[in-house]
């Protein structure tokens, strides 16, 4: 499988599709009760959408409310941009308009039954994953599993979407919102792709990115503390990731993660066929018993209603077994052969970001990963000390513009697991570097145990300069991103650029 990095993708790049507007409303009355105001002409519908900039000559306009607008306030641009009828929440609109309106009580649900209408049916088999961590990684190796069984298989996440090529396209959003998302099952169906794996992400599922999809399989891999920004609490960000199961058709199956504390209220919530996986719970349907790991990956034995399997996997971490578990459970439980599901595992290499060794023939390994939370940074701390000759020496920082809360707890991290660590800049976004670096700070005891550098880059060189053979060093926090933000601009910056360039400058002795 490739991993070609290409262009974003673009709203126009798939052929539009034709709809008559009076069979589209109708629908609507049908499904949601809708009130329609104003004769409806017999005429076609180009596009249907909820930003006011996307609306040409025959699109339909849904006005969402959103996080940090109302598209209520836009529907004049629309209408002026060539809207043919628009759909809203509030009543007397209609009055003020003389194109068809249809008021709703959720324009979100609204949204998603005119796309599937619009684009048609998804591919008929998709895979969600959700959780704080290893939704990417689960994705990737669900991905392989479906090709390696003779499938052409899709993949829709943070690193972006590919098709059955395997060449990724980048997406602004973990879970792309439902305009972008609809018109991606399209593109796959034409391209005969019958299977999709996609995370989740509690965004996407607030915001009924993904509601009205019927899942095959729904994975939840764990929750710690993140987005709480967003969210508020740690039990709005539960919520939902409830939401997903609460919404499985009965026929779908939820493989979850049993040794996470929170597995009980997904297992309440859950309407599908459950089935548990785990490394410490004898009481999990999916066992590993773990045999072995070091820096080239891990070989246990899964013990599991459909058989007992040996796994050699090259994704290294007690991390990565769960990930396993998780993506061969919920592929066994949908019939997938299990000689071919696990090849597929054996064959997947390091995702992008994820654990990602940078290996130039130095004695001392860098992994680059996107840990960003104080959990995945301490799974990711005592992978590395538990794989490591020598010392374990971490370049993180923490997000600007984001959850707070979460910055000492890192620094708590940090301090208690890594062997030294140098605190840096991680997307400050419009806060100042050197006050996020203070706050992460405040979760060290040891004063010796960390040093502040600001600069990202001169932070991983600093932290290659003083490798010594056997030890390792984790740049975490931004794993696949190639950018930073900082204030209102956003440069280049890719951590294993970095590194690669600091390991040449140190093996040529100009470090």
């Amino acid at each position: 499988m490739k991993y070609v990095m290409s262009e974003s993708f673009t709203f126009r790049e798939i052929e539009m599709q034709k709809r008559s507007l009076k069979k589209i409303f109708e629908k609507l009355r049908l499904k949601l009760n809708a009130q329609i105001f104003n004769e409806i002409p017999d005429i076609s519908v180009s596009d249907i959408t909820s930003d006011s900039r996307r609306v040409d000559n025959g699109s339909i306009f849904v006005a969402i409310r959103g996080v940090s607008a109302d598209g209520h306030n836009f529907i004049g641009d629309a209408v002026e941009g060539g809207a043919v009828a628009v759909v809203v929440e509030r009543s007397g609109i209609q009055n003020e308009l003389k194109i068809p309106v249809a008021v709703v009580d959720d324009t979100h649900k609204a949204l998603v039954i005119l796309l599937k209408d619009f684009w048609g049916e998804p591919p008929p088999k998709i895979f969600a994953t959700t959780g704080t961590n290893g939704k990417t990684t689960v994705s990737h190796i669900l991905w392989h599993i479906f090709t390696e069984c003779g499938e052409k298989a899709g993949v829709i996440g943070t690193l972006g979407y590919a098709l059955d090529d395997g060449i990724f396209k980048k997406l602004p959003v973990t879970t792309p919102d439902a305009e972008s998302l609809w018109r991606l099952f399209s593109e796959m169906k034409k391209r005969k792709i019958t299977t999709v794996a996609m995370e989740a992400s509690s965004h996407g599922i607030v915001q009924k990115r993904i509601w009205g999809i019927e899942f095959d399989a729904a994975i939840f891999t764990n929750l710690t503390q993140d987005h709480l920004d967003y969210h508020g609490n740690m039990e709005n960000y539960l919520s939902a990731k409830c939401e997903l199961f609460a919404s499985l058709p009965e026929s779908s199956v939820a493989v979850v993660n049993i040794d996470d504390e929170h597995s009980k209220r997904i297992i309440e919530r859950n309407r599908g066929e459950l089935l548990t996986y785990g490394i410490e719970s004898r009481r999990a349907d999916i066992v590993a018993d773990v045999k072995q790991m070091d820096i080239g990956g891990s070989g246990f034995l899964m013990r599991s209603p459909f058989g007992n399997f040996r796994i050699r996997t090259n994704l290294p971490g007690r991390f990565n077994i769960y990930n396993v578990l998780a993506a061969v459970g919920a592929a066994l439980a949908r019939g997938y052969e299990a000689n071919a599901t696990i090849s597929a595992v054996g064959k997947v290499g390091v995702v992008k970001g994820r654990f990602q060794r940078i290996e130039l023939g130095q004695n001392f390994s860098v992994i680059v990963d996107y840990a960003h939370t104080p959990d995945a940074l301490k799974n990711l701390l005592i992978t590395a000390q538990e794989l490591a000759g020598g010392r374990v020496i971490l370049v993180f920082g923490a997000g600007g513009d984001r959850d707070r809360a979460k910055r000492p707890l890192m620094g708590r991290m940090a301090d208690e697991y890594a062997d030294f660590s140098i605190i840096t800049s991680d997307n400050p976004r419009s806060e100042k570097p050197l006050s996020i670096i203070e706050m992460i700070e405040d979760g060290f005891y040891d004063e010796g145990k960390y040093e502040k550098i600001p600069d990202r880059r001169e932070a991983i060189f600093a932290a290659v300069k003083m490798a010594m053979p056997g030890d390792i060093v984790l740049i975490a926090g931004k794993g696949h991103e190639d950018y930073q933000i900082l204030g209102d601009r956003i440069i280049h910056f890719d951590d294993a650029e970095v590194a690669r360039d600091a390991i040449i400058r140190k093996l040529e002795g100009k470090l």
